[in-house]
C-alpha cells in the first residue's frame, strides 16, 4: 500500500496558496469592478531597483565571465559573499560572521532546523507565529517538535513563560522570533529582544532570529548609533535575512544566512549547515545572486524611500479596522491584525470578504491565532490600497452590524 509521510500530513496547509485559490474562486464576481483586491500574501506593490536589471542584462551579455548556466560554490558566489559581509558589519554591526546564501528566507531557516534539531529536539515559535516557520519543524521533526508560547495584544513575546518553558524542558533546543514581526508587524524593542538572547545563552539554547523585514522598522525600535538595524553578535544567536521585500526580489527567491564565525560553535554550524544546503538546492541560483547584488547597490536609502509610501495605506487600514479591537501591529513588517467580535469564525470572514466585498485577506487561525485577521498594507500602491481599505471597512461594518 503506498502511503504518505505521517509528518507532511500533520504539517499545515500552505494558507497563501489556498487564500489564493479562494480569490480564483470569486474572481468572476469582481471582473468589472477591478478585481478582488489582495491584502493577504506579504509582498510589496513596487519593483526592483533599476540597477538590478542591468546587473542581469550584464551577466547575460558576457556568459564567459558570469557562467550563469553552472554551479557556484554551496554557501554561495564568493564575490556575493563578501559583499553581504560588508553590508552586515555596516547596517547590522555584525563582524565576524560568515554569510550562506539561501533560496530565500524560508530555505535559510529551513536549513536551521535540520542542522540544529536532532530526534525528539524541540523549537519553539510565538503564536501570532509565521506559518512557514511552523511547518518547517513540522515536515522535518514533527508536530510534537513545535513548542507554542504566546504574545499579548502588542504581539510582545511572553519571555516569562520561555523561562520556564526552558528551565522545564531539556529538549528545547532553539527559539525562534520573527522581527519586524509576521504576522505581528511589530517592532520589538532591543531590550525585549536582548532578554531573549539572554534567556537563550544561559539555558544553552540556539535562538533564530528571522529579519526578512529589517527595512521596515517603522521606529527604529532597532537602530543604535552608526547601525540602521542592529543585530546581536552572540555566538548561539542567527539571524535570517531576506532581498524578497524591501529590495521587492521575491520571485528570485534570495535570502542569506548568518552564523558567528568568532568561535567554535557557529563555525562547526556553519560547516554541518553546508551538508544541508548541498542536499537541497546544491548551490544558490548564479542569476539571483547576480540580481541581489545589482539590487543592494542601490542602497538602503532607496529601500526607505519605498518604505515611506506605506504610510497612506497603512493609515487606510487602521482606518477600515477601527471597529474592531484589540487592534496589533503597523510598527514594523507590513502587517496589521485585528481581534474579531467574539465567537466569529475568521476563515469564514476571510471568505466572505472575497465573495461580497472583493477584498483579501489571511485569517488568523493560519497563524495560530483564531478568531482574529491579518491584513498586508504593502502589496497594492497606496491609491489602490485605500481603495481595498474601503471595501474592506464597509465589509468590517457589516460584519460588526450583523451581530
Amino acid at each position: 500500500k503506498l502511503v504518505f509521510s505521517d509528518k507532511v500530513m500533520e504539517t499545515l496547509d500552505p494558507c497563501v496558496v489556498l487564500m489564493k485559490s479562494l480569490i480564483s474562486q470569486y474572481a468572476h464576481l469582481w471582473e468589472d469592478r477591478g478585481g478582488v483586491y489582495s491584502l493577504a500574501q506579504g509582498v510589496v506593490y513596487w519593483e526592483p531597483p533599476p540597477c538590478t536589471t542591468q546587473a542581469i542584462s550584464n551577466a547575460i551579455n558576457e556568459p564567459q565571465t558570469y557562467a550563469l548556466h553552472t554551479y557556484c560554490p554551496d554557501e554561495g558566489l564568493p564575490e556575493f559573499r563578501e559583499t553581504l559581509k560588508e553590508k552586515i558589519a555596516q547596517q547590522n554591526g555584525l563582524t565576524n560572521h560568515d554569510v550562506m546564501v539561501t533560496a530565500g528566507a524560508n530555505q535559510a531557516y529551513t536549513n536551521c532546523v535540520l542542522t540544529l534539531l536532532s530526534q525528539g529536539d524541540k523549537c519553539v515559535v510565538f503564536k501570532p507565529y509565521y506559518f512557514n516557520h511552523v511547518m518547517a519543524i513540522q515536515m522535518t521533526q514533527g508536530n510534537d517538535a513545535v513548542v507554542v508560547g504566546s504574545c499579548d495584544d502588542h504581539g510582545i513575546p511572553d519571555l516569562e513563560w520561555l523561562k520556564s518553558a526552558l528551565q522545564n524542558d531539556q529538549s528545547i533546543r532553539v527559539v525562534t522570533l520573527t522581527n519586524p514581526g509576521n504576522p505581528t508587524g511589530v517592532s520589538l524593542e532591543r531590550a525585549v529582544l536582548q532578554q531573549a538572547v539572554d534567556l537563550c545563552a544561559k539555558y544553552g539554547v540556539w535562538l533564530v532570529l528571522d529579519t526578512t523585514y529589517e527595512h521596515f522598522d517603522h521606529i527604529n525600535a532597532n537602530s543604535v548609533p552608526g547601525v540602521p538595524f542592529a543585530g546581536f553578535p552572540d555566538e548561539h544567536v542567527i539571524h535570517i535575512f531576506s532581498f524578497s521585500k524591501g529590495y521587492a526580489l521575491a520571485g528570485f527567491r534570495c535570502g542569506y544566512v548568518v552564523l558567528s564565525n568568532e568561535g567554535k560553535l557557529g563555525t562547526e554550524a556553519y560547516k554541518q549547515m553546508l551538508k544541508i544546503q548541498d542536499t537541497i538546492p546544491i548551490c544558490p541560483s548564479r542569476i539571483s545572486q547576480v540580481a541581489a547584488m545589482g539590487a543592494l547597490s542601490a542602497g538602503r536609502d532607496w529601500v526607505h524611500d519605498k518604505v515611506n509610501t506605506l504610510d497612506i495605506g497603512r493609515a487606510a487600514i487602521f482606518e477600515a479596522l477601527s471597529p474592531l479591537e484589540p487592534i496589533m501591529g503597523g510598527t514594523g513588517a507590513m502587517y496589521v491584525m485585528a481581534k474579531l467580535p467574539d465567537g466569529m469564525d475568521d476563515q469564514e470572514v476571510a471568505r466572505q470578504l472575497v465573495e461580497e466585498f472583493g477584498v483579501a485577506l489571511i485569517p488568523g487561525s493560519f497563524c495560530g491565532f483564531p478568531g482574529w485577521i491579518r491584513v498586508c498594507y504593502s502589496n497594492l500602491p497606496p491609491k489602490e490600497c485605500q481603495i481595498a481599505a474601503s471595501r474592506l471597512a464597509e465589509g468590517i461594518r457589516k460584519i460588526c452590524n450583523e451581530l
